[in-house]
């Protein structure tokens, strides 16, 4: 009976880890392999390191780092990001176009203490964030700087963002229907955790049950 309790035990946690996998293309930047095709714009370098990707821009570019297809469309992008102590800004893009100086972004801005989004069309910005900004959230994680979990999402004409679960702008916009997510920053250095994108035709991350269901069981021997 306990080994049969067990084994649903085990059936039902890899369940569970299944679907979570299963729902998003997700980066954990164990290899800088994982970045080898992503395109970095002007003035930006990338490291992955200790588990991390490190991101830096400088020369006051609005800019990062770019990955997937121009004909995504509808998807939320979610991140859990660390910015270096001192440093002004978060960034996330959606839908950028090419060449790089065009897309949609969100933005926490430190010289603001607020939040807001932005479209960028020929390198020139509009806000859109469609009313007062936001005032940006006291980080719950700041040891080396504060830490959040950003979301943004895009559903045909609407654009919502998130920080820590918390919905901060909700606009509309129709400049661009689709394009590719991106990471980045201004005059700031981010370590990324995290990085997961889903949608409709997004290909999901593969689940490595074999290798779960191994250390489940294994921990589950042990007690």
């Amino acid at each position: 009976m306990k080994h049969w309790l067990r084994l649903n035990f085990v059936l039902v946690c890899l369940a569970m880890l299944s679907t979570q996998s299963a729902n998003a293309l997700r980066f954990e930047f164990d290899d800088e392999a994982e970045i080898a095709d992503w395109e970095l714009g002007p003035q930006g370098t990338a490291t992955v390191k200790d588990g991390m990707l490190e991101l830096n821009v400088a020369g006051g570019q609005n800019c990062g780092i770019y990955f997937g297809e121009e004909n995504w469309t509808d998807y939320t992008l979610e991140a859990r990001v660390r910015k270096k102590e001192g440093d002004p800004y978060f960034h996330l893009f959606v839908r950028t176009q090419e060449p790089t100086v065009d897309f949609y972004f969100m933005e926490i801005s430190y010289n603001s203490n607020t939040t807001s989004v932005f479209m960028f069309k020929g390198g020139v910005a509009t806000e859109i964030t469609g009313g007062p900004r936001p005032a940006r959230p006291d980080s719950k994680d700041n040891k080396g700087g504060d830490a959040y979990t950003l979301a943004f999402e895009v559903q045909g004409d609407m654009l919502r963002t998130f920080i820590d679960g918390k919905l901060m702008v909700e606009t509309q916009d129709k400049t661009y229907q689709s394009g590719r997510p991106g990471l980045g920053s201004r005059d700031s250095t981010v370590w990324y955790e995290y990085v997961e994108i889903n949608g409709p035709g997004i290909a999901p991350s593969p689940v490595e049950s074999v290798g779960k269901l191994a250390v489940l069981w294994g921990t589950l021997k042990t007690r």
